[in-house]
């Protein structure tokens, strides 16, 4: 075929005007750099391995247990992983891989209490706040609160896409079957930088979600939203999106838009702009659920704990992030929205808009989709179907 010679394709041309805001999307990949968690539990294991190399169930776990020495070399660690990792010793069972967001839960969840004055080192170190700390009637719903004092984010630039931003999808990974373009023709490396920063982990009680996602009134909204979604791929042929397609939707949206909400009240005492606070969104049936918020600097000595500090306030923040989005200045207009509607095509929000839960494009995981603050608080439509409550508070 010679240089000039045309080639058969099926797709439509599109106009993109070369300064558009649309014209170019990087295609980030982040991790947060934490400790191995395997590598702790191999690592204590191999010390007790004289008391419990031999069990046959959790059971017989569970009496070595009560050994000072295997009690105080597993404390922290639950029964289920330990007797694994004795599987996988003993050649049992194979080591399974966890997606980025499942290794980060599991680290964040494992964080040990606080005591005294802990000085933190290396790239990463988290402490449990005290229930008495923040318990309030608002905060029933609340597991665990953690305050990360010092982290590292790495990321990296995978490629890049015209017209629509590309996130990565709920498990952190890159979402595959993207159409995006490459850095070059051999890609041998890929550019990426490093952030230290700080961040406050909330973690949400399990039982209580599964208990309010079984909802009927609930599951009907979901449908609602569902319209919306196969509206979107109706526009855009062969498009999909993992948040919806592993059946965890519901979720997703509760706690991405409660994130949007407290990013906004927290912003206005931490002393960093809601632009400069990240995003993690946590929802792993196998795990749990949870939120992280962040923000780091490329500089070597990362931020001044502002955020931390915030976070020993964090039930004061949470009901003002509540308060905050049960009305939006552009009621009743924003609660009423219809996700499918094709006129205001808005299809992957629900109740959201500028007035209320949007925020900084390049600091939300999912680019401002998968928004609904209806699921959250209850709002001027009246659905009944948030997950938190104020009442007696």
């Amino acid at each position: 075929m010679g240089p000039f010679s045309k080639e058969s394709c099926d797709q439509i041309n599109r106009l993109l005007i070369r300064t558009a805001s649309n014209a170019y999307f990087a295609q980030l990949m982040s991790v947060i750099s934490l400790p191995d968690r395997n590598e702790t539990l191999r690592d204590a294991v191999e010390t007790v391995w004289y008391f419990i190399g031999e069990v046959e169930d959790v059971g017989e776990l569970k009496y070595e247990r009560k050994k000072a020495k295997v009690h105080t070399v597993l404390d922290g660690i639950n029964d289920d992983e330990v007797f694994a990792e004795v599987k996988v010793r003993r050649g049992q069972s194979a080591e399974t891989s966890k997606s980025i967001k499942h290794a980060e839960m599991e680290t964040l969840i494992a964080s040990k209490d606080e005591l005294g004055d802990d000085k933190p080192d290396g790239n990463f170190f988290a402490r449990n706040l005290p229930r008495d700390c923040w318990d309030a009637p608002w905060m029933s719903q609340v597991e665990r609160v953690v305050l990360v004092h010092r982290l590292r984010e790495v990321m990296a630039q995978a490629g890049f896409t015209r017209f629509e931003a590309v996130s990565p999808d709920i498990d952190g990974e890159l979402e595959m079957g993207v159409q995006r373009a490459a850095l070059a023709r051999e890609i041998t490396w890929l550019p990426a930088i490093e952030k230290r920063g700080e961040g406050i982990f909330i973690q949400f009680r399990k039982d209580a979600v599964e208990q309010w996602a079984s909802r009927q009134d609930l599951i009907a909204r979901g449908t609602r939203l569902l319209a919306g979604y196969e509206a979107w791929k109706g526009e855009y042929s062969g498009a999909h999106k993992k948040v919806v397609e592993a059946g965890g939707l519901l979720p997703y949206v509760l706690f991405h838009s409660f994130s949007h909400l407290l990013v906004t009240a927290v912003s206005l005492e931490c002393g960093y702009p809601a632009s400069s606070i990240r995003e993690r969104i946590y929802t792993i049936p196998d795990v749990g659920y949870g939120i992280l918020l962040y923000t780091g600097t490329s500089d070597a000595e990362g931020t001044l704990g502002g955020l931390v500090q915030v976070g020993r306030r964090i039930h004061e923040h949470i009901h003002n992030a509540l308060e905050m989005g049960e009305l939006c200045s552009n009621d009743s207009v924003c609660a009423q929205h219809e996700p499918a509607n094709q006129h205001e095509r808005r299809f992957l929000h629900g109740a959201a808009c500028h007035g209320c839960l949007l925020i900084s494009e390049t600091y939300c995981e999912q680019h401002n989709e998968f928004l609904d603050r209806a699921l959250v608080v209850p709002t001027v439509d009246h659905l009944g179907i948030e997950f938190f409550s104020l009442r007696g508070s």
